[in-house]
């Protein structure tokens, strides 16, 4: 079995719209019942709005993709 980095950079390397297919994928096997709940959907929308507003603002900290894939090979062992 490939290790979770592994996984992800080979995904990265996909054309966007195969990503989005893969994404698509991975998130419809992964829900449980029809429907997402309301609060987790609202949730995700509020994270991603303050994130979108910590990168216009600067106050974001980024990683290199090196150091993101140490950390996804730490923290989910292959």
């Amino acid at each position: 079995m490939k290790a979770l980095s592994d996984v992800t950079r080979d995904a990265l390397e996909l054309p966007s719209a195969q990503r989005f297919t893969l994404a698509r994928i991975l998130l419809d096997v992964s829900e449980i019942g029809d429907q997402p709940d309301p609060t987790v959907e609202e949730a995700w929308d509020q994270e991603i709005s303050r994130r979108i507003d910590s990168i216009h603002d600067g106050s974001a900290k980024f990683k290199s993709t090196t150091e993101v894939f140490a950390e996804l090979d730490r923290r989910f062992p292959g």
